[in-house]
């Protein structure tokens, strides 16, 4: 039997004789037990054979005691655990966090850049956020998560024009996605009257429609608005474009229409609006350049305009679509 064994039994029973009489025994372990030696019957100590000292483990494996002593131990600590030792993780700071973020912003700045007019020179074809940012590649940044929606409609409208009803179809694609947006005819007020159009979130969404879309290449948005005054063979034609656009489409929410690529978007759109009468108001097509997408994710709107017009005339307008894009970026590295 383990002589240390041995010792705890025979103590056990001497106390429980003492204890007999109503003493109480208190046991003192010996020195040289604790250190794993049996006493030989001339009283000289003796390595016990049954025992055998492990090594401190602490001293072995160096482990810290806590977090903050200056040492990431690996596979221990980690830039989560202890950002004192491991130092803090990497971040995104072009970006904001993914967490929260279909939630429409708060506050949004001018992309001034993207708008399509500078005083009364309109832009129909062109391209910007070249100056913007970065490649994510060049940043700590993953691959930018985004989305775009018409934030507001505005038309001004000509001296003595007659309510008619405006509508839009706005497409965006970047070479292998492309979506599609189509608005519902909406009355509008002339006689030089102002009317603003604010579509809900799910009526309103031109990129990232059900999900943030990542994006990594150019942008390409193509904008077209009409006035009409027949809202029923407008609202035939919207019909006939979202029941071609369902068959063939990945997402669909019954304003907008998601697919898996673009060469779609010209045989649903083109086929279903040549038969139409209605007045052509905005034909714009617009390019985001992939640099500016990141810094596009912080929330920033642009204008896209057309003007027509003196407004003390009849038969003018002035259209403004203001857009606004939003999103998140994880991180692209970590440390381990």
């Amino acid at each position: 039997m383990n002589t240390k064994l041995a010792r705890v039994l025979a103590a056990a029973a001497l106390a429980g004789c003492a204890g007999s009489d109503g003493a109480v025994v208190e046991l003192v372990a010996d020195a040289t037990a604790d250190a794993g030696l049996d006493a030989t019957a001339d009283g000289s100590a003796a390595v016990d054979a049954g025992v055998t000292d492990a090594p401190d483990a602490r001293d072995a494996a160096d482990v810290p005691e806590r977090c903050g002593n200056g040492v990431c131990l690996r596979g221990v600590e980690d830039c989560t655990t202890c950002p004192l030792d491991c130092n803090a993780c990497p971040r995104c700071d072009m970006a904001p966090t993914c967490t929260g973020a279909l939630a429409i912003p708060t506050s949004s700045a001018a992309l001034a850049s993207c708008n399509n007019t500078s005083g009364s020179d309109e832009r129909t074809n062109y391209a910007c956020g070249t100056d913007l940012g970065v490649a994510p590649g060049g940043t700590t940044c993953a691959d930018p998560q985004l989305r775009i929606r018409v934030k507001e409609i505005s038309i001004q409208r000509g001296f003595f024009d007659v309510p008619r009803n405006l509508y839009c179809v706005v497409s965006a694609e970047d070479g292998r996605h492309s979506e599609l947006l189509l608005t519902t005819p909406r009355e509008v007020v002339g006689n030089r009257n102002t009317t603003r159009i604010n579509l809900p979130l799910g009526q309103s969404i031109v990129w990232g429609q059900g999900d943030l879309y990542r994006s990594i290449a150019n942008i390409t948005i193509s904008y077209s608005c009409f006035l009409t005054s027949n809202a029923g063979a407008a609202q035939r034609a919207l019909m006939d474009i979202a029941g071609r656009a369902a068959m063939v489409s990945q997402h669909a929410d019954g304003y907008g229409w998601v697919f898996g690529t673009v060469a779609v978007l010209g045989t649903i759109i083109g086929s279903s609006l040549s038969g139409i009468s209605d007045t052509r108001l905005l034909d714009v097509q617009q390019t985001v350049d992939a640099r500016a997408l990141l810094a596009m994710t912080n929330g920033r709107t642009w204008e896209v305009r057309s003007h027509r017009g003196n407004l003390d005339l009849s038969g003018v307008w002035d259209l403004r679509l203001t857009m606004e894009s939003w999103g998140c970026a994880d991180v692209r590295a970590t440390v381990r």
